[in-house]
């Protein structure tokens, strides 16, 4: 069923912005007084069914979303305008108008910039820092967001610095209330490339936005996320793999810079900063001191006596999985065998013994 035209309270559906898990989003205008606004639908092939558990599940999805906009009051969060369902035409459509944005999303802006090459460490810092004092305001008021990626930014014009747009926050279609309640799906949600250990095992924690947002930062620094592949790759390489550090693929970054971005990237959520706004401050700090690696005061990765690998392998061997014979410290030399789906030039982590972890 095509929305474009339709007419939802006041507003009249102009065009479709775009889509994604939750429901599409559509331009709506108030031609009365000359508003434009976004509309976000829950999915037409979904709400034409009312009495499917599928049905009721986007509904309390899209109240929660509505309830979750609806706590926050935040300079960096798109706001919520307000919360509706109506009938159309014997359909059901749930939805929730919000300000529109036509400078589009952060994903768009470092698309249409990528000619330009790499953001600046300082550009990056100050976009963390913006997402950053999001993401912390919400999780002051018991939100976890899960889904934390370029294209749930969105980007205001900054007249003062064309170059350094402001970013929103926004789409908090599957994030975690304090309040939410069994009656709510919980099936494992989010974008793989983003999503932390614990997110894929249906545990999901602050942290989780904290691992997310460094993702974010490591592609920006890098110009690469630091796993790639099909899902259940990426997922094994979330729980098993040692991220390279992004000094690999930009030599210019300190080894400060790595050691910030490696420990908001930790598997354990408890061996990570302890706040989203600390690693932001963190990684400020030493993206601020532009001379060689200074050995700034930053919190270590824990030291469990892991060493670390670089294989080279064919894309057969990656594909299917190999052996290969590794020298450790002191000159002993033993065999890992490296499962299918690791990617040529990943970092694996061995136990003391030569053994890789959680294979």
């Amino acid at each position: 069923m095509a929305l474009e035209g339709l007419q939802l309270g006041q507003y009249r559906l102009v065009r479709l912005l775009g889509s994604g898990g939750m429901g599409e989003v559509y331009l709506a205008e108030d031609a009365r007084i000359s508003q434009q606004v976004a509309i976000k639908v829950s999915r037409t092939e979904t709400t034409g069914y009312p009495n499917t558990d599928a049905t009721k599940d986007a509904v309390r999805l899209f109240q929660r979303e509505a309830r979750a906009i609806a706590r926050l009051d935040h300079p960096r969060i798109l706001p919520l305008f307000a919360y509706g369902e109506e009938s159309i035409h014997g359909t059901s459509l749930t939805y929730i108008i919000m300000p529109f944005r036509p400078e589009g999303s952060f994903a768009s802006w470092l698309q249409q910039r990528n000619s330009s090459g790499l953001l600046s460490p300082r550009d990056v810092a100050y976009f963390i820092n913006q997402a950053a004092e999001a993401l912390q305001y919400a999780h002051d008021n018991q939100i976890v967001h899960q889904d934390v990626k370029p294209s749930n930014f969105l980007i205001r014009s900054n007249k003062e610095n064309p170059s350094r747009p402001d970013l929103l926050l926004s789409d908090f279609g599957i994030a975690k209330l304090s309040s939410a309640t069994a009656s709510v799906s919980q099936s494992v949600r989010g974008t793989p490339a983003y999503m932390a250990p614990e997110q894929w095992s249906g545990e999901p924690v602050y942290a989780t936005d904290q691992y997310a947002l460094a993702v974010l930062a490591y592609e920006l620094l890098a110009g690469r996320p630091p796993f790639a592949g099909r899902q259940e790759q990426v997922m094994f390489q979330h729980f098993s793999v040692q991220p390279q550090p992004p000094s690999n693929f930009n030599p210019s970054l300190s080894r400060d810079i790595d050691a910030v971005i490696l420990k908001a990237l930790a598997k354990k959520a408890e061996d990570r900063f302890p706040s989203i706004s600390a690693f932001a401050r963190a990684l400020q700090q030493v993206i601020q001191n532009t001379g060689p690696s200074s050995g700034a005061n930053i919190p270590q990765m824990p030291n469990t006596g892991n060493l670390n690998a670089t294989l080279a392998l064919s894309n057969v061997e990656a594909e299917t999985g190999t052996q290969r014979n590794v020298t450790l410290p002191g000159g002993r030399r033993v065999t890992v065998n490296v499962p299918a789906g690791v990617y040529n030039g990943q970092v694996l982590q061995l136990d003391s013994l030569g053994e890789l972890q959680r294979l």
